[in-house]
């Protein structure tokens, strides 16, 4: 089973989501600086694939009112002129050596244009790939990366209820649920069944500190503030 790039880091492990949004717009370059001079231990982070082919760090499925994955890159960047693509953000990151990536697969269950395979290929081809551990919602995803680089960790994603059964299925490390769903009671259970817990969007200090005395691995969010406020 492959190791988590967090497994000897002290807990909990503190990420920036999307980079550093309470400083800049999510997922651009400056909120992923502002990340690493917070102080913080890495960042989330999401994968889209353009039409040809070039890994881009976007949330949204739709730009536009288009698809990005029906747009080309030149078409995307017209859009979005501050798009950062995962090349980019890694290069960008390169000199960072301690600091973690979790880089979430936007996919569409059943969609298939090869993207899990390239994000596979990608992170193993990077000289920081024991930093990186990949999460998705879409377990068909899950599953081409693991076919692709075994070595690469997964997280299993869900918000609206416990389908931590899915991770079990698939053989996955992790599971990242939304911060509202972890109690003692199901983070003993996901303990029990050798999953590591990754819980998100953290935006209140309480709350932080909350999940951080249950005990869990990873607390993402939006302010630096408040995610070193556990410490």
């Amino acid at each position: 089973m492959p190791l988590l790039p967090f497994a000897n880091r002290r807990r909990p492990v503190l990420l920036g989501h999307r980079g550093l949004p309470a400083l800049a717009d999510g997922n651009t370059r400056p909120a992923f600086v502002a990340a690493v001079e917070a102080g913080l231990d890495g960042i989330e982070t999401d994968v889209q694939r353009t039409k040809d082919g070039v890994l881009v760090i976007h949330h949204d499925f739709v730009v536009g009112l288009r698809l990005i994955s029906d747009m080309t890159y030149e078409e995307l960047r017209e859009l979005r002129p501050e798009i950062v693509t995962l090349e980019q953000l890694l290069d960008l990151l390169e000199p960072h050596r301690d600091f973690l990536v979790n880089l979430e697969l936007k996919s569409i269950p059943g969609l298939e244009d090869g993207r899990a395979h390239e994000l596979a290929d990608t992170v193993v081809n990077w000289s920081g790939k024991k930093r990186v551990w990949i999460s998705s919602y879409d377990p068909v995803a899950l599953l081409k990366v693991r076919q692709q680089q075994p070595s690469i960790p997964l997280g299993y994603l869900f918000r609206i209820y416990d389908t931590s059964r899915m991770a079990e299925l698939l053989g996955l490390e992790a599971v990242h649920p939304e911060f509202r769903l972890v109690t003692p009671e199901l983070l003993a259970r996901w303990r029990r069944k050798g999953l590591a817990v990754a819980t998100w969007t953290v935006n209140d200090s309480d709350q932080a500190r909350k999940l951080a005395a249950m005990g869990v691995d990873v607390i993402m969010g939006d302010d630096a503030k408040i995610l070193l406020s556990v410490r």
